[in-house]
């Protein structure tokens, strides 16, 4: 059965017999996150007893998974087994397993990305006593939202500036971000004056976010050379591919709103005054070069291929960054027509 994060408690609750409950998604932060909500939420039924197992150890024993649920602990009456690196062959194991548990056990599998052909992934959609739980990358409302809940339980006092700076700058990784979050709690502990946006800039010195806004700019300038070298260095330090992907979304979405409102006879100024978050003064300049370089449909062709290209990489995760890639350099190679020297 396919839950949302949301319907965790209530499941909870509600649901006796469940068994397991499958945690996957490329968002690895959010998994971890996902696996630790599960864990909380069954464990309030009574204490559990909480074992880590390893997928690997089936390839030499088939049977070590089953043993550890068929154990009765001396000190608890529930376990919760979470599990890692289950793989498509394992699935035999993990079906016998599920239809002759005594009820007193809970098997958390928590994986990466698995696409819907992935037998895994239909046997935990599709069981009456198990649940499915996708983690992706977050988008802009769900960075949003991390931000407010962050902000609301650690009592801080952040402005609008600095929200809108956050939400242009943290990770579509839930891990990533939850980071650098953590670093702005502790400086605003420490701090005796108002936090202002300069400080959380220097704070944070996120440079993943800043070569992002420079592959951007490379990119729609056309410069094929330079958005080789920040793409290449971006993934090879661990930046999602997606993550990439999406920033150059948001970049043309921007520019692609702007020149709607261009079109309707408006200034640059005030066309720019609806985006959310608004230009950064240092980046207008470039951003406006842009807008009136690139054509409309160009834009639009080009947001049209990228989303695309996000769905091929959560398709398939061992291609992405080369996908990725292929994509964006594309888009530099287009750019180099608007700005011939």
């Amino acid at each position: 059965m396919i839950i949302k994060d949301f319907q965790l408690e209530k499941v909870a609750k509600e649901h006796e017999n469940f068994f397991g409950i499958l945690v996957f998604g490329p968002n690895e932060g959010l998994v971890k996150e996902q696996v630790e909500k599960v864990t909380r939420a069954f464990s309030v039924k009574g204490e559990c007893e909480i074992i880590n197992f390893n997928g690997k150890d089936l390839d030499n024993d088939p049977l070590s998974l089953d043993n550890i649920v068929r154990t009765v602990s001396m000190f608890y009456v529930n376990k919760i087994i979470i599990a890692e690196s289950i793989k498509e062959k394992h699935i035999k194991i993990i079906e016998d397993i599920v239809l002759n548990n005594s009820r007193q056990t809970i098997l958390i599998i928590k994986d990466g990305n698995l696409n819907k052909s992935s037998k895994l992934r239909k046997f935990f959609e599709n069981d009456k006593m198990c649940f499915s739980l996708a983690c992706y990358d977050d988008d802009g409302r769900s960075i949003m939202k991390n931000i407010d809940e962050f902000i609301k339980t650690n009592n801080l006092e952040l402005n609008k500036d600095i929200k809108n700076y956050l939400l242009q700058s943290l990770s579509h990784d839930r891990m990533v971000s939850k980071r650098e979050l953590e670093k702005i709690e502790i400086f605003y502990n420490k701090s005796e004056s108002k936090i202002k946006l300069e400080d959380i800039k220097i704070l944070l010195n996120d440079a993943s976010s800043q070569s992002l806004s420079k592959m951007n700019e490379h990119v729609m300038f056309g410069n094929t050379s330079k958005s080789s070298k920040i793409i290449n260095k971006l993934l090879s330090e661990g930046t999602s591919p997606i993550s990439l992907v999406r920033s150059l979304i948001n970049y043309l979405l921007r520019i692609q709103q702007t020149k709607i409102e261009l079109k309707k006879g408006n200034n640059f100024e005030s066309s720019i005054k609806i985006l959310k978050p608004p230009v950064f003064w240092k980046d207008k300049d470039n951003f406006q070069k842009h807008c009136f370089k690139w054509p409309l449909r160009s834009i639009e062709l080009n947001l049209n291929r990228l989303l695309e290209t996000e769905v091929v990489c959560k398709l398939n995760s061992k291609l992405a960054n080369i996908n990725c890639e292929k994509s964006i350099l594309l888009i530099a190679n287009n750019g180099r027509q608007y700005f011939k020297n």
